[in-house]
Order: structure tokens, then sequence, then C-alpha cells
């Protein structure tokens, strides 16, 4: 977590950190986290929810800011010259998320046999830090929220709630989600490096 943090706090764009919690790794957060993270920021904590959106909600709503980035912690190593594109995209788009063109070959599963082949130009693997224009991110969550709607990032519900599409700014192919223990070693060997 503290990789990330580091990254927002960087380019001195970040005045103001909400970090949202799991309720069982609140000691480490107290203990561990919050006590290396500059004085010069304001930090708040507050608990989860059920879902990631859920989460995102409960921190949209401690801040007070213009602009928020909202960013899963697993995904640490992405750099702080994203953050202020993403920040310069959203302040003249709304919203906006880093995007990364996969270069496999991607074609439909049916169920277990190969389809068709799906057109990789036309497609993008969407990243964290994603960053909106608070007050619009915050209105389509709640609204969702009430409606028992969820989404798999926060992207998708603005885009849905707003028919706005967000700004897509180059992603960091070193920007992996950590989910695996495979991950977590090649990120120590990008952390090393």
């Amino acid at each position: 977590m503290l990789h990330s943090i580091d990254k927002f706090l960087a380019p001195s764009i970040a005045d103001e950190l909400v970090l949202v919690y799991n309720e069982t790794d609140r000691v480490l957060l107290e203990d561990r986290v919050i006590p290396n993270i500059s004085d010069e920021v304001t930090v708040e904590t507050v608990s989860g929810g059920e879902k990631r959106q859920d989460s995102s909600l409960a921190g949209l709503r401690c801040l007070e800011t213009e602009y928020a980035m909202i960013h899963d912690g697993a995904r640490p190593n992405f750099s702080p010259g994203l953050v202020e594109e993403l920040l310069e995209a959203a302040a003249e788009h709304g919203a906006a998320f880093p995007g990364v063109k996969p270069v496999d070959t991607i074609r439909k599963n049916r169920a277990g046999f190969a389809g068709e082949t799906v057109d990789r130009e036309k497609l993008v693997r969407v990243q964290t830090p994603q960053c909106f224009k608070r007050g619009l991110v915050l209105e389509a969550l709640e609204e969702f929220s009430l409606e028992k709607k969820y989404y798999s990032d926060d992207a998708g519900a603005f885009m849905d709630y707003w028919d706005k599409n967000p700004k897509i700014v180059e992603g960091e192919r070193e920007n992996l989600k950590l989910t695996t223990v495979r991950d977590m070693k090649y990120a120590e060997l990008l952390f090393d490096s």
C-alpha cells in the first residue's frame, strides 16, 4: 500500500488521502501504514463495504476535493507521471483512466471451445488509478448503490450514469494487478530493478 501512496504524493498533487480498509487489516493500517505517511497530507480512514463499489463510495463520501482518484492497492507499480496525466485528462473530460492495448490474440470462449477472434485494436485493458470529478462519480455510485447495481470498476458506473466516455490515458504495462503468488514474485523483480 505504501508503494501506491508514495506515487500519489510524489508529484505533490494529493493533499488529502482517504484509505479505505477491510476490518481485518485495520491494525496493520494503523501500525504500519499511517505512521509512514508524510505529515504534509491529511489522512482519513474509513471502513470499506461488502463490494468494491461500496468501498469506493465510502471513500468518496469522506473527500471534499474537486477531483478524486480511486485506486485499488493491488496495483502498486504505476508512475507519479501517470497520476499527473490522469488529473489533467479528468479536468478536461470529467473522468479518465489508464488503459493498455492487449497484445495477445483474443477469442471468445464458446463453452470451452474457441470462438471467433475479437479485434484487439478495439479493446483496452483497464487499470487504476481512475480519476474523476468527485461530484460526478459520487452521484453515479450513490444512485447505483441504491439500485443494487454493481460495476467491475468505477469508470463503468460513471459511463452508464452520465452516458459519457472517460478519456483513456496510455497505461503502463508494469502497472499489473497483483492477484496471484506469481504476480507478487514478478512485482518483487520490478521493485528491485
